[in-house]
């Protein structure tokens, strides 16, 4: 999608047609904004965590109702929208371009109120926008959705963003955003595509195409719900998802590709949460780097739904749970000489009509559960590093285990001993859980040379 990008879609897999997909990328001027795409956010010094900057632009609507067609609107200028809807107003938007220029001088006020968004819209109002283009430079959101009842319905539109913190679809404060057939470009850091924020944003986002470019620019950033159907997406330098604390993520039909860290990041930034999701059905989620895991987690407890996906990692590893964390910079993992609250992940996993290949890993006391059921496969080992994790595993009668080396784990159930296609290699029981009890405490002799054995 850089300039085109060719694939066998799960989406047309009826026909398994090569298709090509075009985002705003395509078709602006990339190196007119390549100065503007390395600015680096403040993160030294975001500004206050309440509203400073009053949200102002040339198109202002409080308490109104009316449509804005066929006209341009922009403005130049810093911590300034084009249009602001207020106040339970209902604007309506069709065939318009907005485009917006001008800085942030607040991280926070940028994120938390869209001081610099392109639209805002905010305090119960609610807009349709269709058939729109809406461009924006220097750092800025294309559309924003802030407060309890703001909803903000987007469709057939294209959405194009240079510079830091410009997420394309992005909603705060309990605002709602449903989108379908809107194609976005972000060019910037920290500039995911479709974004949440506190205390929590509502996105549904079907038929569409997105594209990221730098780091910390997922395709969703979770701080809230997010609900994708039908969704192709690229992350050049990003995972597709990073999800922070409790948040609810629910994919179907999706194709995504991650380029940095791992195919998707549930973590938590201040003291561990419980309650975090994560499902995948009828997708592909695909990891570029030779060190990328499909899914990882840190400092997080969280569950996780696998239907009928595919997880496709250059690095053989397909799970990592950790005790760290993400940076405010979104470039690396950080444990506990960053941040002294963090605790190790403890991960629930169920797996179902899939088949998939890697590793699951622990690190620093992490735990993973990992259940496959209704014909899945799973090919890989499991394994601890820098410190006792555990993984637990379970098979329906229905689902195999393709062993490729010898394996420790806490707990092993299955229905058919002949689930397990050790190959020869041998699998070590906690003899200590609960869960094991059905072996008895004793040595039993797989099906292909290996063994079942307590530790």
């Amino acid at each position: 999608m850089k300039s085109s990008l060719a694939y066998i879609s799960a989406l047309v897999a009826l026909s398994y047609a090569t298709v090509t997909l075009l985002d705003p990328s395509d078709y602006v001027d990339l190196e007119a904004d390549t100065n503007d795409n390395v600015l680096a956010a403040d993160y030294e010094n975001p500004g206050a965590t309440y509203q400073t900057i009053t949200i102002t632009g040339p198109y202002y609507f409080f308490d109104n109702e009316t449509i804005l067609a066929r006209e341009t609107y922009s403005v130049d200028k810093n911590d300034t929208s084009v249009i602001v809807i207020t106040e339970e107003s209902n604007i309506n938007m069709t065939y318009i371009d907005v485009i917006k220029n001008g800085y942030a001088s607040s991280l926070n006020q940028a994120s938390f109120y869209g001081a610099n968004a392109a639209i805002n819209v905010a305090n119960a109002s609610v807009s349709y926008i269709d058939h729109s283009n809406i461009t924006t430079r220097n750092g800025a959101a294309n559309i924003y959705a802030y407060g309890t009842n703001t909803t903000v319905f987007v469709t057939n539109t294209d959405l194009y963003s240079s510079g830091p913190c410009a997420h394309g679809l992005y909603a705060s404060g309990n605002g709602t955003i449903y989108a379908s057939n809107v194609r976005q470009y972000s060019g910037g850091i920290r500039s995911s595509a479709f974004a949440g924020d506190g205390p929590a944003g509502y996105l549904y986002i079907s038929d569409s195409i997105a594209h990221t470019a730098e780091r910390g620019s997922a395709i969703f950033y979770a701080l809230g719900e997010a609900y994708a159907t039908n969704i192709v997406g690229i992350a050049d330098n990003s995972p597709s998802l990073f999800s922070d604390g409790g948040q609810k993520s629910v994919f179907e039909n999706v194709d995504f590709t991650a380029g940095l860290l791992a195919g998707t990041v549930l973590f938590c930034s201040q003291p561990r949460e419980t309650g975090a999701s994560l499902s995948f059905s009828n997708s592909r989620l695909t990891t570029t780097g030779e060190n990328m895991p499909g899914l990882w987690f840190g400092n997080i407890i969280a569950e996780v739904q696998i239907l009928a996906t595919t997880i496709n990692t250059t690095s053989g590893i397909l799970v990592v749970a950790n005790s760290s964390r993400i940076t405010p910079e979104f470039d690396y993992f950080a444990g506990a000489e960053y941040s002294s609250y963090v605790l190790p992940a403890i991960v629930d996993i169920a797996v179902s009509s899939s088949e998939l290949e890697g590793d699951l890993v622990t690190y620093n006391g992490s735990s993973i559960t990992w259940t496959l059921g209704d014909y899945s496969t799973w090919t890989g080992t499991a394994y601890s590093k820098n410190g006792e994790g555990t993984v637990g595993v379970n098979l329906d009668a229905t689902s195999k285990w393709v062993v490729t080396a010898d394996t420790v784990v806490q707990n092993i159930t299955v229905a058919n001993l002949s689930s397990i296609v050790d190959q020869g290699y041998s699998i070590s029981y906690n003899l200590s859980s609960s869960a094991n009890a059905w072996l008895n405490g004793g040595t039993v002799q797989l099906f292909g040379g290996g063994k079942l054995t307590p530790s």
